[in-house]
């Protein structure tokens, strides 16, 4: 019951902030660039844009969302409130993954894709906005303005995002799947253009395990230095 309650207060605090409207924006705008792509294309880019909004949402819009609550004095009334950092985390998570998902799904289904596995897309755009969601609270937890979290973060979105062109294909490039962004990304681009059943079971039950790791990590940094500040 707590879990829901604040995943309501994280959606209406985003829709008062504007993140909706903005992302209104972008999905027009992606849109908009995809109508312009023959059919044999689209396949391809759709993906990449789909998988780069969940990572884009989960990096740095959670660090604009901690630092504001930073400042509003939410993580100090967090200590005499019976909401647990565990709720908290995954307050933020599952309403985050909404957005992702709900822009995912019109991208997808506004320009002309066919032939999607509706399911696998939707697994892969919740698994990964959890990694890059989680990643995100763990890099935030140490910064103490939203400047210093955007200088922190460009160094691992560019770990996260340069090992993703191991897709293109050369020898041992599959060995680059441990990599979460290119797990994910493989899963995504595999809801478009087809993939076998047991690397698609593979791929889910690994970004699933990396998920529940990178929580469990990410409730000891959050506890530690934003909680207790040590």
């Amino acid at each position: 019951m707590r879990l829901m309650h604040a995943v309501l207060a994280d959606v209406r605090f985003q829709v008062k902030q504007g993140f909706y409207y903005v992302y209104v924006v972008i999905t027009l705008m992606y849109l908009i660039i995809l109508s312009f792509l023959p059919d044999d294309i689209l396949a391809i880019v759709t993906p990449l844009v789909v998988f780069s909004d969940p990572s884009v949402l989960g990096l740095f819009f959670i660090g604009g969302i901690i630092m504001l609550e930073k400042l509003q004095g939410v993580m100090m009334v967090m200590v005499v409130t019976p909401l647990r950092s565990e709720e908290y985390i995954l307050s933020k998570v599952i309403s985050l993954a909404m957005i992702a998902v709900l822009v995912g799904l019109a991208i997808t289904v506004l320009s002309r894709n066919q032939g999607v596995n509706w399911a696998i897309l939707i697994l892969s755009v919740i698994l990964t906005s959890g990694i890059f969601t989680l990643c995100g609270i763990m890099i935030s937890a140490g910064c103490h303005t939203v400047n210093a979290y955007i200088l922190k973060v460009i160094p691992y979105m560019v770990l996260f995002t340069l090992p993703c062109l191991s897709l293109i294909g050369f020898p041992y490039s599959w060995l680059f799947t441990v990599v979460p962004s290119v797990a994910a990304l493989r899963l995504m681009m595999g809801a478009y253009t087809g993939i076998p059943v047991i690397e698609a079971i593979g791929l889910i039950v690994y970004l699933a395990g990396l998920n529940y790791v990178f929580y469990r990590l990410t409730i000891r940094v959050f506890e530690k230095k934003i909680i207790y500040q040590e």
